[in-house]
């Protein structure tokens, strides 16, 4: 998925204990953002994990580790807060504060109470994983295979998304599916994470390729036959979703979110559109629009550069010209941007389930329409395409309650589960 927030943790702790988790709660107004610590003894440190569902982090390492006997204190910086969270120790947990500040002009904006409660022993490591090397067109990818302590025989394959995002991007949903009793496993990208490779260089049929193999291994080392095996992704992700069942029929369904009705060119100049249209206006955008479309055209392979520099020179003298981008000549082609799953929705045969915010301002807000006339031509059973309002296009919301957080929509993961105890 891209754009998605990058939080840094640092936790500032002292002393000695063995692993333990604790789990906290942030509460506001009718809702609540529940999150895990997670505190390792090593020989000569402490080593602290956060994790949140609600914010699609699952074991971040955190940084600076010191514990004090009768205290706690750690961290999260995001791009617009800082998140200050105190504790003192208080029976066998730790009672404390979180503190919000803004980033811009370092106020403090609110305060919250939260509280950390020690987990028993039973409640932790319900989950099993395993790190796994796989060959792949000549290429060594690692993934992870998690496996649930009650299965229910059924597995679920996290497609590779866009950039340069590894495994730990789809770590948090793997842990929820998991807890639900699928057997999952997701893997590092070419030449992202540990997998060898170049993304960048690579076609999304090349890309897609990489998909296959690694669900064919999953299969293997899960005992899962593909009829068993469904396949999830978003954004990109979502796009090869429809590429990858109708290139192995034997799966059992696919989900795909974010997924744009177009190319990926098409996505990438709508996004563009919405994070200029404040500054261009509405009366400059249509050959705003010209321009940065040809300048992705170029990039794509799909004109040349002489054509790009017409198109350019006959606005030359308008300001918002600033705001579009142009490459160099000599750039690294990406023809990934030509790519669409639209003619691979009409293959498909397996259950598929769409979904998408209708707060996302990365792909084209009609997509959803034209993937559900696509589908209709389809051999597909039990699919649904589902639309979410206030959501992104990372399938988070910003709560009115509570601005500081983008969390991921409650309604996404019920939705998705519903689906799936309704196909099986």
């Amino acid at each position: 998925m891209r754009h998605l927030i990058i939080l840094t943790i640092l936790l500032i702790c002292s002393g000695k204990l063995f692993a333990q988790t604790y789990s906290g709660s942030v509460d506001y107004g009718k809702s609540s953002i529940k999150y895990q610590i997670k505190l390792i003894a090593t020989t000569n440190q402490t080593s602290a994990f956060f994790s949140s569902m609600e914010m699609n982090a699952d074991e971040i390492p955190c940084q600076h580790t010191v514990y004090r006997d009768d205290s706690l204190r750690f961290y999260v910086v995001s791009d617009y807060y800082t998140y200050e969270y105190q504790y003192l120790r208080q029976n066998g947990g730790f009672k404390g504060n979180l503190k919000i500040y803004s980033n811009e002009t370092e106020q403090l904006l609110n305060t919250f109470e939260t509280n950390l409660n020690r987990n028993d022993a039973g409640e932790q490591d319900k989950i099993e994983n395993k790190d796994f090397a796989f060959m792949s067109n000549g290429l060594k990818l690692y993934g992870t295979l998690w496996r649930p302590k009650k299965p229910n025989g059924k597995g679920l394959f996290f497609v590779t998304s866009s950039q340069g995002n590894d495994r730990s991007g789809t770590n948090a949903e793997a842990y929820y599916f998991t807890n639900l009793g699928y057997t999952v496993f997701n893997y590092d990208k070419r030449g992202t994470g540990k997998s060898e490779g170049n993304w960048q260089l690579a076609t999304m049929e090349e890309l897609c390729s990489d998909d296959i193999n690694a669900v064919e291994f999953f299969s293997k080392i899960s005992a899962l036959p593909l009829s068993e095996i469904g396949i999830k992704g978003s954004s990109q992700g979502g796009i090869k979703i429809p590429y990858v069942l109708s290139k192995l029929p034997g799966l059992g369904f696919g989900i795909s979110i974010s997924c744009p009705g177009g190319t990926l060119l098409e996505s990438d100049l709508n996004h563009w559109k919405n994070l200029n249209s404040s500054r261009i206006g509405n009366e400059n955008m249509s050959e705003a629009l010209k321009t940065q479309k040809a300048a992705y055209n170029y990039l794509a392979g799909n004109i040349s550069y002489k054509a790009l520099e017409q198109i350019k020179s006959k606005y030359s003298n308008r300001d918002w010209l600033k705001y579009v981008w142009i490459p160099k000549r000599d750039v690294q082609k990406d023809d990934k941007l030509n790519f669409s799953g639209l003619p691979y929705f009409k293959k498909i045969t397996q259950p598929v389930l769409v979904i998408q915010g209708l707060s996302d301002k990365v792909i084209p807000a009609n997509s959803y329409k034209i993937i559900e006339k696509a589908i209709r031509e389809s051999k597909s059973t039990n699919n649904k395409v589902l639309t979410l309002e206030n959501t992104t296009h990372t399938m988070t919301y910003v709560s009115k309650d509570f601005p500081y957080f983008q969390v991921i929509n409650h309604q996404y993961l019920r939705a998705i589960t519903d689906w799936l105890n309704k196909i099986e």
